[in-house]
């Protein structure tokens, strides 16, 4: 399951244009970070996938060293 980052949003990958709160978002954009109460529809609808899997602290750890 994805985590959340500190400002509880969720790192999604846009696959279909969209515009959310007067701004167009293309798949040019790669990622969105959104709320969880945010993504509803535009999962529905196809316009973004499923959240991104955030790497948790002690995994980054453990491949940097």
């Amino acid at each position: 399951m994805a985590t959340l980052n500190q400002t509880g949003l969720q790192d999604h990958p846009i696959l279909q244009p969209f515009r959310l709160n007067g701004r167009w978002y293309s798949p040019a954009d790669n990622t969105i970070a959104l709320h969880p109460t945010q993504t509803a529809f535009l999962l529905m609808n196809g316009k973004i996938g499923k959240p991104a899997q955030l790497p948790t602290q002690q995994q980054a750890k453990g491949q940097q060293q």
